[in-house]
Order: structure tokens, then C-alpha cells, then sequence
């Protein structure tokens, strides 16, 4: 994107009109206009809750630059009245690894009203990488009044978080009553803290899923494929080619998740 198109987009930005401004920020995120970020911040204040969104959204792509400031902007949405810019707002802090926003997100993940915003939450803590969570974290987990998935994000960022001494902790976690799909993000946890067998726990249940909790278990295996560095599932799972070839035929809008599952899978 030339210079002259660059400046119209920032001019966008500082138009009165949340349309353009809506259309300038996401053109100025798919040509990767970093020096747009001070622009940006200042529509985190905008009275229109979508452009607030916006803006916190584009802000978790092009604020990796300028992260000290960029950061404490975002926290400034954290008590947003929207529960969709709160939950943006974090998921960004994520994504420009503000750490100093650890306190305030497990605050959120314990106290917020929105179920949405509390998974935003557990889910950002485990990218965050600040193992003082994880108290937090199992405290939503063990909650048998949160939000189902909420309970599963927890359960992930402990995984994320952990180190293989949490193991004895998660397998009585396992053995409890937790519903299936916590089960099954505690097995992705266990797997990736060391437990080789859970992979093969986990496929087994796969096997028998029906179609919304065999694309729930899929996630949880994209998600380990992607990771650095990667596990060999395929390895460590021997039934894995059969089970995914099964899921591909069973659910034919799996298919290509599938195939990609069982290619990256394979180290």
C-alpha cells in the first residue's frame, strides 16, 4: 500500500463516521500498517462500542511495536459497559503479550458477569505465560457453577502454565466429575506437561464423539499440533490414522481438519 492510500485511511480514522472508520481500520490491519497504531488507540475512546471493538481488535495485530503504550490503553477497556469490547480488549493484551495485565485479567476471569469476557480471560492467561495464574485458573476449573467453557479454557491455560509436578493434581482433577468436554481439555493438559498416554485417552473419545464434541476434541488436537515444539501425536497415539480417516468419513466437514491433524501430527 502506497503512502498516499496509507494517509487516507489515517484520515478515515479520524473522520466522525464509524462506517469509514470501521472499513480504514481493518484495511490498515490486512496491509500491516504498524505506524497506525497511535492513530488507532485513540478510537479505543470512541462512543460507538463497535468502533471501541475495532480498534481493540486491530490493536492485537499492530500494537506489538508499541506495546508500553499501546497496552495500558487497552486496560483502560477493561471495565468497558460492552461485555464484547472487555472481552476483545483482553484477548488483545494477549496478543501483544502485556504481561502487566495478568492481575487485572484474573480479577476479570473470577468477577466479570459475562461468561464471554471470563473465557476471553482463562484463555489469555495461559498465552500470557505468568505461571502466578494458575491459582486462579484452577479456581474457575473447580467452580461447578462457571461456564462450561470457561472451565475448559481454565483447564488449557493450565496446561499452558504448568509444569510436569501439577500432573498427580490434573489426573485427580480427571478422575473427578467434570463434564466431557473439561475432560477432555484436562487430557490435552496432562499430554502436553508429559502424560504420553492421555493423547491416547483422548483419541479414544474422539472415536466415540458425537459430531459437536468430536469437533471440540479436533480443536484441542490442532491446537497441539500447532504448538512449539510439536508433539508427535501420531506417535504417541497409534490408533490416530483410523480414528481421524473415521471422523473424515462420519463428518464430512471435518475432512480437511482432520487431514491436517494427522499431517502436522507427524514429527
Amino acid at each position: 500500500m502506497n503512502k498516499q492510500s496509507i494517509e487516507l485511511l489515517l484520515d478515515d480514522c479520524d473522520s466522525d463516521e464509524p462506517t469509514r472508520q470501521a472499513g480504514a481500520i481493518l484495511d490498515l490491519v490486512d496491509a500491516e500498517v504498524y505506524e497506525a497504531a497511535p492513530k488507532i488507540m485513540r478510537l479505543l475512546k470512541s462512543p460507538d462500542a463497535a468502533i471501541r471493538f475495532t480498534a481493540a481488535e486491530a490493536l492485537g495485530y499492530l500494537g506489538s511495536q508499541e506495546v508500553e503504550t499501546v497496552g495500558p490503553a487497552l486496560m483502560n477497556l477493561l471495565d468497558d459497559e460492552e461485555e464484547l469490547v472487555r472481552s476483545e480488549a483482553v484477548e488483545a493484551l494477549g496478543d501483544i503479550d502485556y504481561t502487566p495485565a495478568v492481575e487485572s485479567i484474573e480479577y476479570l476471569l473470577r468477577k466479570d458477569p459475562s461468561a464471554l469476557v471470563r473465557a476471553s480471560a482463562a484463555e489469555t492467561l495461559g498465552y500470557l505465560g505468568k505461571s502466578q495464574a494458575i491459582n486462579t485458573l484452577e479456581l474457575s476449573l473447580l467452580d461447578t457453577n462457571e461456564d462450561e467453557a470457561v472451565r475448559c479454557y481454565a483447564a488449557n491455560s493450565i496446561g499452558l502454565l504448568g509444569t510436569p509436578q501439577l500432573l498427580p493434581k490434573l489426573e485427580n482433577y480427571l478422575n473427578s466429575e467434570f463434564p466431557l468436554s473439561v475432560k477432555a481439555e484436562l487430557m490435552g493438559a496432562r499430554y502436553w506437561l508429559g502424560a504420553k498416554e492421555d493423547i491416547a485417552k483422548l483419541v479414544d473419545l474422539l472415536d466415540k464423539a458425537d459430531e459437536d464434541f468430536a469437533q471440540h476434541i479436533l480443536t484441542i488436537l490442532t491446537d497441539l499440533t500447532e504448538r512449539e515444539p510439536a508433539p508427535n501425536i501420531a506417535k504417541d497415539a497409534p490408533d490416530l490414522d483410523k480414528v481421524l480417516n473415521a471422523i473424515a468419513l462420519r463428518f464430512p466437514l471435518m475432512r480437511h481438519q482432520a487431514k491436517e491433524i494427522l499431517a502436522q501430527g507427524i514429527n
